[in-house]
């Protein structure tokens, strides 16, 4: 258990790690060692308000994920996103990590599908967050960091540089999400405008979750009946929106639950459940006990 949880915004990142302007300000691939890994990360528990994922090149690192602890060798690569609380525990001298962060709305910006990356915020669970990686698969992965830093950091304004940043970013993702959820072989217009409307809801979903998590709410704000808007995210991800909203619920309460300030009741009162009975059957359905036994357990 912890007495906070620190707030890590993308803008404190950028201004953190790089020097200049970035063609895509909301995209940023740098490199850690461990001296930038201990004195950046190590301190408190982090919570991002973006996106990212993170390879781990060389050495090992053992890391904490939603309060789940994990030890991460070579070729190992892991999700974060606003849904993550990560904290750095220890990690060999040698350790080399290449982290990629984009802020939530760059796929929007630069009309790049989504290609399930739902899978980059489920929580707590290693097939989900962590993908370990063949030498191959890993030094392709890294080329492509390499490659979208190049591009996005170069100081001349090369032909083609946005599409360039574009498909590389698009390949990326078809390779990861190849790895978790098979081979995707969807690249309709159709299919574009279902990632483009599954986005959309994950961005109201990050919103307002803690006050709504009614199905038929995110459909009429994104003007769909209830039926379509099922249909097209369990297309695009997998999972009905009524089982994402559920997601992030138990992610947010699991946090919450780690959070040394905050009570049973605080935690229930904060994702705007109206009883503790209810709370503790959402909570039990999920995790397989009541709250007041998983709070006692992070004691």
């Amino acid at each position: 258990m912890v007495n906070k949880i620190a707030k890590l915004t993308f803008k404190d990142y950028l201004n953190e790690k790089i020097l200049g302007n970035c063609y895509y300000s909301g995209l940023l691939v740098s490199k850690s060692t461990k001296a930038e890994v201990v004195n950046y990360l190590r301190q408190t528990p982090v919570r991002f308000d973006h996106l990212g994922m993170c390879l781990v090149k060389k050495g090992r690192v053992k890391v904490s994920l939603n309060f789940i602890e994990y030890t991460l060798e070579a070729n190992t690569l892991f999700f974060l996103s606003p849904m993550v609380v990560m904290q750095v525990i220890d990690c060999s001298d040698d350790v080399e990590m290449h982290t990629l962060f984009t802020e939530f709305d760059l796929f929007q910006k630069v009309g790049l599908p989504v290609y399930k990356a739902y899978s980059m915020e489920k929580l707590g669970r290693e097939n989900d967050t962590i993908l370990r990686l063949d030498t191959r698969d890993s030094s392709r992965i890294f080329e492509y960091f390499m490659n979208l830093e190049r591009q996005n950091t170069m100081d001349s304004e090369a032909m083609f540089r946005s599409e360039i940043i574009k498909m590389t970013l698009m390949l990326l993702f078809y390779e990861i999400s190849s790895k978790i959820n098979g081979n995707l072989a969807r690249s309709s217009a159709g299919f574009e405008r279902k990632n483009r409307m599954v986005m959309d809801f994950l961005n109201l979903a990050s919103l307002h979750f803690k006050i709504n998590r009614s199905v038929q709410y995110y459909a009429d704000r994104l003007f769909i009946s209830r039926k379509h808007l099922t249909r097209i995210v369990k297309d695009v991800t997998g999972l009905g929106p009524k089982a994402i909203l559920e997601e992030i619920a138990i992610s947010e309460a699991v946090i919450l639950m780690n959070v040394s300030s905050m009570s049973v009741k605080d935690v229930m009162q904060e994702l705007n459940f109206s009883d503790y009975g209810t709370f503790s059957k959402f909570f039990k359905l999920h995790l397989g006990q009541s709250p007041m036994t998983y709070r006692n357990q992070s004691l």
